[in-house]
């Protein structure tokens, strides 16, 4: 494996990695925030707290896949061997901004849940298909790193 190599698959994980352990860890404190404001709503917010880390995990999951792709890659077969830093960017980077979204819109929506618990099921819903949507992002950023690889 060339030093490019190692470097695309750091860069792959290591960007989507920090976008998404950061907001969860902000996601976790909204919740204990939120069931500070109302203890009885405490199991739901809970659960919410983990669907919602669990959708902003995901991205740091596809960094991880494309850095184990690109580790696998014989490295006498890489024409170009600038493919795998392109290919650790193309998922690094939307899964950077990815991770930030989504954590950054499901700490919101705890937030709220805590100081409005009549409109969790609004802001549950709502959530969701905001992550789904900001998620889009980072699947066009694993295809294309998909593509590169090869």
């Amino acid at each position: 494996m060339s030093t490019l190599g190692f470097l695309g698959a750091g860069l792959a994980v290591g960007l989507a990695g920090i976008g998404a352990g950061f907001w969860e860890a902000m996601i976790v404190a909204s919740a204990l925030n939120a069931i500070l404001r109302n203890p009885e709503m405490k199991w739901k917010l809970m659960t919410f707290m983990i669907l919602f880390i669990a959708l902003d995990e995901s991205v740091a999951i596809y960094g991880l896949i494309v850095a184990f792709k690109i580790l696998a890659i014989d490295p006498t077969a890489m024409t170009n061997p600038y493919m795998y830093i392109a290919a650790g960017l193309a998922i690094g980077l939307p899964g950077l901004a990815v991770g930030i979204g989504e954590g950054y819109l499901a700490k919101v929506s705890v937030d709220n849940m805590g100081k409005n618990p009549e409109l969790s099921s609004t802001f549950m819903v709502l959530t969701i298909l905001g992550l789904a949507l900001v998620e889009s992002a980072a699947i066009y950023g694993l295809i294309v790193a998909f593509r590169l690889i090869g």
